[in-house]
């Protein structure tokens, strides 16, 4: 308990934080409810203001994490419990089966092979990507092995022809399956790694601190807001990183989702979650920025695009961000005071009809435009709650870790002993949330 650390989300932040502990001799125990770490920065095509790739610098750190002795991942986990003791914390942790032995797992792809179901890729978004109900999350995850999707396991996609749920004997009971033919691809390549009849399991950890570093969610707009859902060429900001991602379903082409087709002309929408009837009541600060880079790759990309932000009150409020701003528009990008009413679509051109005000011209435009991203506000992650009640900290009026003393204790939590950073505490970009898990960390293992 003296030298260890859980910390709980492995994004970037937990990341930074668990190698920078790690390389100063502590135990840490980084948990993650997915089945690789990376969080949002895996995402991402490019970051922003200097348009490095994004992957290409977190997946060295996560393979780093990998390789750490003093680092132990856990994948699929939720933390169920953690009580305060002299000392530090007892902490509870489920981790869910992924149907895979890791260690014997290669990812050598032959159950995907084999596997007869294909399932929209949530990582992908609404432009079509898909996967297999037997994946691997993205090329550079870490753990690099195989994940069976549950609803496979238990029998929820029989419906769509997975041959995985048919049998009227549970795989706990059997443990030689002669239908799954993930099953059987494995055994024929010498692997035999995969286990549908394995259990969840519970782990009873005592750590000194804990970090929370849960990160962001990205709002999905109500259906036929803006057209999105009504429309296939309406999509969000994560979506269209998604399209200009080379390992996205159309290898980093920017393409409609509706016809396969370049767009000629594309509009971002900024602001989208704060209109009235969603109600989002904060800025999400990183919106702007991130318009600015799409649009600027995009420009790259087809110098002829006609790429239009259309922003309520553009927040450039980090170093160099007002000249990465003015760099988009030296591409050609136009940045225009405007509040969008309604989208609608030209049956004859497959054209999106959007129209908006433009408020420093006091007039009403009407513009066509082949794609329209929304930058959609970024939300606490969906399991603060429960993680919230299971630590017994805080939330703020947002859903975000409360912080009561965010200039005297900077990154405390309400209970002592607990920290956040990152996404954790609000809104926040990737070279801030690094900077918090640095702080963090060594605020974690600094006598209290």
């Amino acid at each position: 308990m003296q030298d260890s650390v859980l910390i709980i989300g492995a994004g970037i932040a937990g990341i930074e934080a668990a190698l920078n502990l790690a390389d100063y001799g502590c135990k840490v125990y980084l948990a993650d409810d997915t089945p690789s770490i990376g969080g949002v920065m895996a995402r991402l095509d490019k970051t922003f203001p200097t348009n490095d790739c994004s992957i290409c610098i977190e997946a060295p750190k996560m393979y780093e994490v990998q390789k750490h002795p003093n680092i132990e991942i856990l994948s699929n986990a939720e933390v169920r419990r953690a009580s305060a003791e002299e000392g530090g914390f007892a902490v509870r942790v489920l981790k869910k089966a992924r149907f895979v032995i890791r260690e014997k797992c290669t990812a050598c792809g032959k159950c995907v092979e084999a596997c007869p179901v294909s399932v929209p890729d949530r990582l992908d978004g609404r432009i079509s990507g898909k996967r297999k109900l037997i994946y691997v999350p993205f090329p550079q995850a870490v753990p690099n092995a195989m994940t069976v999707d549950p609803e496979c396991r238990f029998g929820k996609k029989r419906g769509d022809g997975a041959c995985i749920g048919g049998c009227v004997i549970d795989c706990l009971q059997c443990r030689e399956c002669p239908i799954a033919l993930c099953v059987k691809a494995c055994k024929e390549e010498g692997k035999n790694a995969i286990e549908l009849w394995a259990r969840d399991e519970q782990i009873d950890l005592k750590v000194r601190s804990i970090i929370v570093a849960t990160g962001v969610d990205v709002l999905v707009p109500p259906a036929g807001h803006l057209g999105y859902g009504a429309y296939p060429d309406v999509i969000t900001h994560l979506e269209f990183e998604r399209l200009m991602n080379a390992g996205g379903p159309t290898g980093g082409e920017i393409l409609r989702p509706s016809d396969r087709t370049h767009p000629r002309s594309a509009y971002w929408v900024q602001c989208v979650g704060r209109e009235k009837g969603i109600g989002v009541p904060y800025c999400s600060k990183v919106c702007c920025m991130v318009a600015a880079k799409q649009t600027i790759i995009a420009k790259e990309h087809d110098p002829g695009m006609d790429a239009v932000v259309l922003h309520n009150d553009l927040k450039c409020y980090g170093k160099g961000f007002h000249d990465f701003a003015q760099r988009a528009a030296g591409h050609g990008v136009r940045f225009v005071h405007g509040r969008p009413s309604d989208v609608s679509a030209d049956a004859a051109s497959g054209d999106l009809v959007l129209r908006y005000e433009d408020v420093d011209a006091g007039r009403v435009v009407e513009a066509r435009a082949g794609l329209l991203v929304l930058s959609t506000a970024l939300l606490p992650s969906p399991g603060n709650k429960r993680l919230a009640k299971a630590l017994r900290i805080e939330l703020d009026e947002s859903g975000f870790f409360r912080q009561p003393d965010p200039t005297g204790d900077p990154l405390a939590a309400t209970v002592p002993g607990i920290y956040v950073c990152g996404g954790a505490t609000g809104p926040i970009d990737i070279s801030e949330s690094v900077a918090q898990a640095l702080a963090a960390g060594m605020r974690a293992v600094l006598p209290r």
